[in-house]
């Protein structure tokens, strides 16, 4: 989305919030937030590795934030270099960026198998945690980035909280922004936290988006903790992977598995009606990528990628920073043989 003389990156809606200054940064359109369980609904106005990114010719920039519901924390990045971390709250909090000398921008050294350079000399404010508002956007010379100045290719990633990144240290520690780091890749984050049953309505509007080149459909602990039965997953998992691979047929299509965690154990969340076992969803998801019908889908077994258990968090099911950076090494691997060829810019 191209707003303030900027692009707002994995973001499809501006809402206004009444009570709030500003306007949301909403990673889907409303019409689609309104088809997701309640619980979806809230947290699919979370940002998810969303990004401000524009080009400063020259002189000042000031951006101003605030999040609801929950802090966000903030990464600047110039181009490819990390910048500061901050973390913003309901306060509004003004961003004042400098124009850097182009010169700093730089290729890195090459070496086979590591992407060349990513961004141009763009400006990318990372968002991740609560509801971003975005206040105010002002400064001479600001322009979008170009086609050339970006990633050729864009990585969507759908799933739960592990998805979306939730018991991470910083948004570019997780599994997502490592795989599409280590690939070159432009990332999309569409993680659901508690809350990715593969509703008809976020199917359909992963199929009917152009923007991504290559996707992971995570599927999905929130339905195993949540008394999904294996069949019921089947038929819901099944018609969104169907959907999606049918409408792109030349873009690769990942299925992860659960990745190891407490319900392996034999343990359930308290309180919860579980009706299947972890490897009964495995084998299920891995029998729907496996479908003849559609050869743009794959799968990797979320155990394997996450192979080592003290990459989890104390509650043994979010993978910490640790898990987090092995899982998106591992996915990198799986991902990169799969990758289509770069569009014509």
């Amino acid at each position: 989305m191209i707003a303030w003389q900027s692009e707002l990156h994995n973001v499809e809606e501006l809402v206004e919030i009444p009570g709030r200054p500003g306007l949301l940064l909403q990673r889907v359109p409303e019409e689609v937030r309104e088809g997701l369980t309640e619980e979806g609904q809230r947290h699919i106005r979370r940002a998810a590795l969303t990004e401000i990114r524009f080009v400063a010719e020259a002189g000042e920039t000031q951006v101003t934030l605030a999040s609801y519901v929950a802090p966000s924390r903030v990464q600047i990045y110039y181009g490819d270099y990390w910048v500061e971390d901050r973390t913003i709250g309901e306060q509004p909090e003004t961003l004042t960026l400098a124009a850097r000398d182009p010169r700093f921008q730089f290729d890195s050294p090459w070496r086979e198998g590591v992407p060349r350079r990513s961004f141009g000399p763009v400006w990318r404010i990372l968002v991740h945690g609560g509801e971003v508002h975005l206040l105010e956007l002002s400064g001479a010379s600001l322009r979008p980035p170009r086609e050339e100045e970006k990633p050729a290719l864009r990585y969507l990633a759908y799933g739960t909280s592990i998805t979306f990144g939730g018991s991470v240290s910083s948004p570019d520690a997780t599994y997502v922004a490592q795989a599409a780091w280590r690939l070159g890749l432009d990332p999309l984050n569409l993680g659901v936290p508690g809350a990715a049953h593969c509703e008809p309505a976020i199917a359909a509007h992963i199929a009917g988006r152009q923007d991504w080149d290559i996707a992971t459909l995570c599927l999905s602990v929130n339905m195993l903790n949540q008394g999904v039965t294996a069949e019921e997953f089947e038929a819901r998992a099944g018609a969104m992977v169907r959907e999606i691979a049918s409408a792109h047929p030349g873009k690769p299509v990942l299925c992860i598995g659960l990745f190891s965690g407490f319900p392996d154990l034999g343990y359930t969340w308290p309180g919860r009606d579980v009706r299947a076992t972890s490897e009964a969803y495995r084998r299920t998801l891995r029998a729907i990528a496996q479908d003849p019908a559609f050869p743009n889908v794959g799968y990797a077994d979320g155990s394997e990628l996450l192979d080592d258990w003290r990459g989890l968090s104390h509650d043994l099911l979010h993978p910490g920073t640790h898990g987090m950076v092995r899982i998106g090494e591992r996915l990198a691997e799986r991902m990169r043989p799969m990758l289509p060829q770069a569009r014509e810019r």
